[in-house]
């Protein structure tokens, strides 16, 4: 989520900040039975372990809906032809 953020040029920190995430968060925790779907990864040691966010997998498209407005909006259109039957899920 770290290198996704940076990527996009946004701060992670605000998506924590944003009342939304916070709502979804809690439901996801209630939805999958587990606290905090989030985690702070650090690989390697010594002088610069890289360190970095880790999202449960349900979370990811709600937060690359946040990163990319174009990807909130090709998800709503495939979401709107779900709805009238102009797609299947399969």
């Amino acid at each position: 989520m770290t290198k996704a953020a940076k990527a996009f040029g946004k701060e992670l920190k605000k998506f924590w900040e944003n009342d939304s995430t916070v709502e979804y968060v809690a439901a996801l925790e209630a939805l999958i039975g587990q606290k905090q779907p989030i985690k702070e990864v650090k690989r390697g040691s010594g002088l610069h372990p890289q360190v970095g966010t880790w999202g449960h997998p349900k979370l990811a498209v709600f937060f690359a809906r946040w990163l990319d407005v174009k990807f909130a909006v090709f998800c709503d259109m495939v979401i709107d032809d779900i709805l009238n039957k102009k797609a299947e899920l399969t």
